[in-house]
């Protein structure tokens, strides 16, 4: 299998993780929660930042497989990053 259908379907995955945890995000918002779902959001966002440190860091430990693509991951994750500790 080419290094590049895997950092695909890395890449997917985090997408599909980013996209989840907006939907819970905005749903979370409508309604009211009790502490058992606040916890099980927090969970999960900790498990997604887990995900997507673990992509960077495949990126980046397999970048001379595909360079280009290793940062093109890389850099969309650390904008990212810096976008949701912006203000």
């Amino acid at each position: 299998m080419p290094a590049y259908v895997l950092f695909l379907g890395l890449l997917l995955v985090v997408l599909a993780g980013v996209v989840g945890y907006f939907l819970g995000r905005s749903s979370a918002q409508q309604a009211s929660l009790d502490a058992e779902t606040v916890e099980a959001v927090r969970r999960e966002i900790t498990t997604l930042r887990a995900l997507v440190n673990r992509v960077k860091d495949t990126a980046w430990d397999h970048r001379e497989l595909d360079p280009a693509l290793s940062t093109i991951i890389i850099d969309e994750i650390r904008q990212h990053e810096k976008k949701e500790l912006g203000p």
